[in-house]
């Protein structure tokens, strides 16, 4: 993004050993996209990569491949290099050193916060890098609510969220994003509201920025889509299950797999 720093105000993570450790829980799941590429590539470049803690889960399991790491947020640089020293790092986009060409850029759980803390120009920034650069892959794995969400909200899922134990939550998230009156707002707020450790943060950052329909819309021509999935996370639904004794039926997050066309 311009400048490669974003402002993020008062939202900041307080506590980024329990941010860190709620992101290590879903590597296994964010490795998904490693037995679905087949076209030649030399480098996996990880974008947000926090700690490096993916990257270092990837060279476990292929060692074939070099690593390189980005992510704005120069205190997670830091870690990451210590975590991970035989790696490249950086937190300047002009400093990385793969060629796109022969690379696959991995984009998991950054999407939703680009849009939430940058600008429009940053947002456009982002793409203009992701789809410009020409990476031999783009893989995503992030929130992104469907279109069909935008529907009134079901009535006993929003009976069972208010009847609930998580009032003082669900009262912070209406105050950010107004009354529930929406399917979409609805799962917003049940994304969420276990995340109290952050809380301020969290309430306040857009899970559901795009939809997963204006995702795909978007990719450009020179690009073909090799792998598609959208799902809510088994954890997740679970979790609804045990606190609220609802099931979840709409997808949460999608995995996505484009390839550059030769």
């Amino acid at each position: 993004m311009r400048g490669d720093t974003v402002s993020v105000g008062d939202n900041k993570i307080i506590d980024r050993d329990i941010y860190l450790t709620r992101m290590q829980r879903s590597i296994l799941d964010k490795m998904f996209f490693i037995d679905k590429v087949f076209e030649p590539f030399e480098t996996v470049v990880d974008f947000g990569c926090a700690n490096g803690e993916l990257i270092k889960a990837l060279m476990r399991m292929c060692p074939e491949y070099r690593y390189e790491g980005y992510d704005i947020d120069s205190a997670m640089i830091a870690a990451a290099r210590e975590n991970v020293p035989e790696v490249s790092f950086c937190d300047k986009w002009d400093d990385l050193k793969s060629d796109p060409k022969n690379s696959l850029i991995n984009i998991s759980s950054t999407i939703h916060e680009v849009y939430s803390y940058g600008t429009d120009a940053d947002v456009t920034e982002f793409w203009n890098r992701i789809y410009g650069s020409g990476f031999r892959y783009v893989t995503v794995r992030d929130m992104m609510y469907s279109e069909k969400l935008e529907r009134p909200a079901d009535e006993d899922m929003l009976a069972a969220v208010r009847n609930g134990a998580y009032t003082r939550q669900l009262s912070d998230f209406e105050n950010v994003w107004g009354s529930i009156t929406t399917q979409k707002q609805l799962v917003h707020f049940l994304l969420k509201y276990k995340y109290t450790q952050n809380w301020e943060r969290e309430v306040r950052e857009n899970y559901f920025p795009i939809s997963s329909e204006k995702l795909l819309s978007q990719v450009p021509d020179g690009y073909e889509i090799t792998f598609c999935e959208t799902f809510a996370l088994p954890f997740t639904a679970w979790q609804l299950r045990k606190d609220f004794g609802i099931t979840l039926k709409d997808h949460t997050h999608i995995k996505l797999i484009l390839e550059r066309k030769d």
